[in-house]
């Protein structure tokens, strides 16, 4: 079973977007091919290349190197945002299409934290 902090987060991740929340929460996977190839174009228009934050990648999971936030990718191309809490990456948004909106949301910049549903086009 889950511990209470655990169950906590999977509840959070839950309501923010339910199953595909919830895998995004436990499930890393490697992105290839033309999914990778998104991703990297998603990220490199994010920002400007002065602006653009330093990202560390594994698997599917984007991480700001020297800071607790983190992107998350879901197998449709949607990006999650995280931040460490008390140890552990924990869920603090719904998915956005841009990558600079939810590291946005990471950041506790957009008063969107905690908003459930996909980011509208």
């Amino acid at each position: 079973g889950r511990g209470g902090e655990e169950l906590a987060r999977a509840v959070r991740a839950w309501r923010l977007g339910g199953a595909t929340g919830l895998s995004v929460l436990e499930e890393e996977w490697t992105v290839e091919g033309e999914a990778r190839a998104r991703a990297r174009a998603a990220l490199e228009a994010a920002w400007e290349e002065d602006e653009r934050p330093f990202l560390r990648a594994r698997g599917n999971r984007w991480t700001v190197v020297g800071a607790d936030r983190q992107l998350r990718l879901d197998r449709d191309g949607l990006w999650w945002p995280y931040r460490r809490e008390e140890g552990h990456w924990t869920p603090v948004g719904g998915p956005a299409r841009d990558p600079a909106t939810a590291l946005a949301v990471a950041e506790g910049d957009t008063g969107q934290e905690g908003r459930e549903g996909p980011e509208k086009a």
